[in-house]
């Protein structure tokens, strides 16, 4: 999945953040790959957010939080979930102050 969000701008300041990606995509595999940029960004900036695990729960009550790892700007990393390994959806949450996101996950495919 790749997609890029704006921020909803007046001049240089933020009206509205950029909301939380949230693929529609299940997640079967324990293993994603994930990396964020953003065109904005201040050379200084490190942090790109938090990517959040959602496992569907019984009883049609929805998601509860799984794990959550935090996720660097521009550098890709490789992600184990160990507790829920597979069946779950991902949301990732953008920092307010971003003024644009691109966020890239793969799952790795087990063979």
């Amino acid at each position: 999945m790749d997609s890029t969000k704006n921020a909803t701008m007046s001049g240089e300041r933020i009206i509205e953040p950029i909301a939380a990606f949230e693929p529609s995509h299940l997640f079967l595999s324990s293993i994603v790959a994930v990396q964020v940029f953003s065109a904005t960004a201040k050379p200084n900036w490190y942090k790109a957010g938090y990517l959040n695990q959602a496992i569907p729960v019984p009883f049609s009550l929805g998601l509860a939080l799984g794990e959550f790892r935090f996720i660097s700007l521009y550098t890709p990393v490789i992600i184990n979930f160990l507790h829920f390994p597979s069946d779950y959806q991902v949301s990732f949450e953008v920092p307010k102050y971003f003024q644009d996101c691109t966020f890239k996950i793969w799952e790795f495919a087990d063979n």
